[in-house]
């Protein structure tokens, strides 16, 4: 039996402090920590691209023990389902797909754990998370009113932000499945990034392709005007996993619409202040991330990206 060599128990340490303190990061602290658990799955997802799958299995497992040990039992069940799942599926993608296709198939494969887990909790305990967490998600829509009652506004404007945080609570009950899918999904393009800027300094070698011609599958169209339509139908069930499904859709079209604007800057060289303004713009005003979905629905058809023929 060949034991590792010290480098790489060095390294397997050092991945599982980094995972441990980057999702520590994401449970203590409320939005600072967000970044942190995105990149929890980095430190594991980089060794096992470099080292090997074994090596970025230890640090999954290291990681997992050190949460167990000092943070409580939820925590370490989140970072199993949230993390874990990501650092252990996506090396394993990448090493057989491309890389469009391995950020969809990880995301996706995490996103299945995560429910037969949950169901497999809810048949063992009897518990209903959906009704749980649907009364988790309203106790928290309750408790910011609260604060704000607090805070010294007129009635006018206490009432009309209590008006719009009851109808975003109302919102979020339908639709938190579908944020579940996208978060998940964020979090593999998120250490997918991270693992680019690696490649690019070369301290990785991974095949990536540009982001420029990423395409989803024609058959998802499908899927869009069927979930669009079943919205019509007057079932709240059918109406409630029609959006859900129909949000999810508009997220993938939206990465296609981006790497279609990816392929205009540099087609047409706008320069990099011009692209700082219009992602800023994106993350600022939601009618252009609207656009920018809109765009990647039509690309099927209109092939933007296709170079314009010379006329002779």
């Amino acid at each position: 039996m060949n034991l590792p060599s010290k480098g790489i128990l060095l390294d397997i340490l050092k991945g599982s402090a980094a995972t441990v303190a980057l999702f520590l990061a994401y449970a203590s602290l409320p939005l600072v920590g967000v970044l942190g658990g995105m990149l929890a799955p980095l430190p594991a997802t980089f060794y096992s691209l470099r080292l090997g799958r074994g090596a970025g299995g230890a640090i999954v497992i290291v990681s997992a023990s050190l949460l167990g040990l000092v943070a409580d039992s939820r925590i370490l069940v989140l970072y199993l389902l949230q993390a874990a799942t990501v650092s252990v599926l996506l090396p394993i993608f990448l090493q057989a797909k491309g890389v469009a296709r391995s950020i969809v198939l990880a995301a996706a494969s995490s996103l299945a754990i995560m429910v037969i887990a949950s169901f497999g909790y809810s048949m063992v305990s009897g518990i209903n998370l959906d009704a749980e967490i649907q009364k988790w998600l309203g106790a928290g829509i309750a408790q910011t009113a609260a604060l704000y009652s607090k805070s010294g506004l007129k009635d006018a404007e206490l009432q009309a932000l209590k008006d719009g945080l009851q109808q975003a609570g109302s919102v979020m009950v339908r639709v938190y499945p579908a944020m579940l899918a996208i978060s998940q999904a964020f979090i593999v393009i998120i250490t997918m990034l991270a693992i680019a800027g690696f490649v690019r300094r070369g301290q990785l070698q991974l095949a990536m392709g540009e982001f420029s011609e990423f395409r989803n599958s024609d058959h998802l169209i499908w899927l869009l005007i069927v979930s669009g339509f079943a919205l019509l139908i007057p079932d709240a069930l059918v109406a409630r996993v029609a959006l859900n499904v129909l949000l999810v859709v508009c997220f993938a079209y939206f990465f296609q619409g981006l790497a279609v604007m990816a392929n205009f800057f540099t087609r047409f060289a706008v320069p990099a202040v011009g692209r700082f303004l219009f992602y800023t713009f994106l993350v600022l005003q939601p009618y252009l991330l609207a656009g920018v979905a809109i765009l990647g629905i039509f690309d099927m058809w209109g092939n933007f990206r296709a170079p314009k023929q010379q006329n002779l």
